[in-house]
């Protein structure tokens, strides 16, 4: 088979050879959505055969809003305040911060202090000034400690976060 490597190296759009996604990738992971907002138990979602996308997949299509009754029966039946994956820690966080998950405001400190890429921090500090002086409160005091260790990109962003610069 051949690789058109001028295609995908000097060509614009995707070469022929390209491998194509299966629309049906998802279908057990949106149906586990649609249980779960149906009122199902979290545990009887397959969660743990999953891959890293299909994870952020569920954590991403399940309401926005949920109780904390909810939100502590898929922190318990997956981990998701201690996983090791920062890609599913930042989509559970993402869900946590706004229903006011205090369970998960340790994982938002480790999260936020052990790592500074702008693309996770920048959006989970918006979330907790979004929240008002519940989160800002949170926000002021992790970012004491974890500023010195961002990028001057990172900080300058989180800096206007704070500072009220909708523009971040």
């Amino acid at each position: 088979r051949r690789l058109l490597l001028d295609q995908w190296v000097y060509q614009p759009g995707l070469p022929a050879n390209a491998a194509r996604p299966d629309p049906a990738a998802f279908a057990t992971v949106d149906r586990a959505v649609q249980a779960f907002r149906a009122g199902g138990a979290a545990a009887a979602i397959p969660y743990g055969d999953w891959n890293t996308a299909e994870r952020i997949r569920f954590v991403n299509g399940l309401p926005r809003e949920l109780s904390t009754a909810r939100l502590t029966e898929l922190d318990q039946a997956f981990d998701l305040s201690s996983t090791g994956n920062s890609e599913v820690l930042f989509a559970w966080l993402h869900l946590a911060i706004p229903n006011r998950y205090e369970p998960a405001i340790p994982a938002v400190e480790r999260f936020l202090t052990s790592q500074g890429r702008r693309k996770f921090v920048a959006p989970l500090f918006e979330d907790l000034v979004g929240q008002g002086d519940w989160g800002r409160r949170i926000a002021e005091r992790i970012y004491r400690t974890a500023r010195p260790t961002y990028h001057s990109v990172t900080s300058n962003t989180v800096d206007r976060i704070l500072a009220g610069d909708a523009a971040g």
